[in-house]
């Protein structure tokens, strides 16, 4: 059986969406989770409010999410976890069962965890120093407590073995996640990309709305792509939020400052004088009329010869000093000049000059 098949075979539950569409802060996290993914570089898709609160898809296993938030100062404790409601269901339980196939085997390699804005507290530790904490490692006594009530609440044929279960304390305000989560989104969005997000704030609510749409979708879902499509966000529909919240304008002036430090790294002289050139460039480009119109002419230089360009930049950058030097005014500099090529050349690789205003 393969693990899709024994993903759909799980229970599931929609009740949560449909009674009170499940506009609960705490799947907020999941966008931390996303972000992590990101930056790992892997195919995913996460899943919002279906077998769990958060699911992460991955090309060869699952992950699962529980989501409990503590409103006052104090920990959260194993008998929470493993306490059962009035439907005979632990928060613990309701979670791993989501680790055994069709069969009744564990699935050893699926990772489940209960996740939380409090430490846990078990026996007499409370597990303060750690955000991931394997279940496997705490205190023998109350970990022999778990396995015990576990393995009876699921009425397994073998006593649970916990591998792979985790508590996670996460830093994450889970009652108001929003100003952790943005400063969350920031950091990772100038380590992935090298600039700030042009508007944070935005970004950041629609990023949210996607989630909480997709949390509340309440139709059933009879295929497991209908589940990724409808309750899933994919690593390439975030990828396309993203790219619109990229400045590419900071992103070619970032390029263009690496092209000299690159190509000038021993000539202390010449790259003293480009990096020089490069900030007057910029001043200048906002209020000089003259060097916008040549930066203009770049671009339809660029646009027209599109299919016969030289794949060098150095080669490029001389090719089109030649052909517009006719438009140089005599107060730029040489290094100035090539600084405005070298810039619009960057833009344009961003697709900056795609945008209306330019």
């Amino acid at each position: 059986m393969s693990i899709i098949e024994s993903y759909m075979n799980s229970p599931y539950d929609l009740s949560g969406s449909m009674s009170k569409n499940r506009f609960r802060n705490e799947i907020l996290w999941g966008l931390k989770r996303i972000l992590e993914l990101y930056k790992l570089d892997k195919k995913f898709t996460v899943v919002f409010d279906y077998k769990c609160d958060v699911e992460v898809h991955l090309e060869d296993g699952f992950e699962f999410y529980q989501l409990k938030t503590q409103n006052d100062n104090g920990s959260y404790t194993v008998r929470k976890l493993i306490g059962k409601n009035k439907n005979g269901d632990s928060v613990l339980g309701k979670l791993y069962i989501l680790k055994f196939n069709e069969k009744g085997e564990e699935q050893d390699e699926i990772k489940v965890a209960v996740v939380s804005n409090a430490p846990l507290s078990a026996g007499k530790k409370v597990h303060t120093d750690s955000e991931a904490l394997a279940l496997g490692s705490i205190d023998s006594d109350v970990l022999n407590d778990i396995r015990i009530n576990l393995t009876k609440e699921l009425t397994a044929s073998e006593e649970v073995k916990l591998l792979n279960t985790y508590f996670i304390r996460t830093s994450i305000d889970l009652i108001n996640p929003e100003k952790t989560l943005i400063g969350e989104l920031a950091l990772f969005f100038e380590e992935t990309f090298g600039t700030e997000p042009k508007k944070i704030n935005s970004l950041y609510r629609v990023l949210s709305s996607e989630i909480f749409n997709k949390a509340c979708y309440e139709l059933t879902l009879e295929t497991y792509e209908e589940i990724l499509s409808k309750k899933g966000i994919e690593k390439s529909e975030l990828s396309n939020v993203l790219n619109q919240y990229v400045d590419k304008t900071d992103m070619a002036l970032t390029k263009a400052t690496v092209y000299i430090e690159e190509n000038y790294k021993d000539n202390f002289k010449s790259r003293f004088k480009m990096k020089r050139a490069l900030n007057s460039v910029l001043i200048n480009l906002t209020r000089d009329k003259i060097l916008r119109g040549i930066e203009l002419e770049i671009v339809k230089f660029l646009t027209i010869n599109l299919d016969n360009l030289s794949d060098n930049d150095l080669e490029l950058i001389d090719k089109i000093g030649v052909s517009l030097e006719y438009l140089k005014p005599i107060e730029t500099s040489d290094e100035e000049f090539r600084v405005l090529i070298l810039l619009t050349l960057k833009r344009y690789e961003e697709g900056v000059y795609e945008r209306s205003n330019y």
